[in-house]
């Protein structure tokens, strides 16, 4: 019982890190590429909302991945039996 508390408290941190980070993402795509839609800069004639939308937003989901990949838990998602070697 105790085992099945900790794989659920544990996936419970996974799943709010990774809302948490999706939070993140949304509002870096956001102002990213709508906070920078009134600057009149060109990057190899494409708007730099553009570019910052695509490659900017690209970088800050690797970053992203990056540390909830380093944050992550080993969490055994096999059901428990009981006996060992039966599934």
């Amino acid at each position: 019982m105790q085992d099945e508390k900790k794989a659920a408290d544990a996936i419970a941190r996974e799943a709010k890190r990774t809302a948490a980070a999706g939070a993140v993402f949304a509002a870096a795509w956001a102002a990213l590429g709508f906070g920078l839609s009134e600057v009149d800069v060109t990057v190899a004639g494409f708007p730099l909302w553009a570019v910052t939308s695509t490659v900017g937003v690209l970088a800050v989901g690797a970053v992203i991945a990056v540390c909830l990949a380093c944050a992550a838990e080993d969490v055994p998602l096999a059901p428990h039996t009981g006996e060992e070697g039966v599934r």
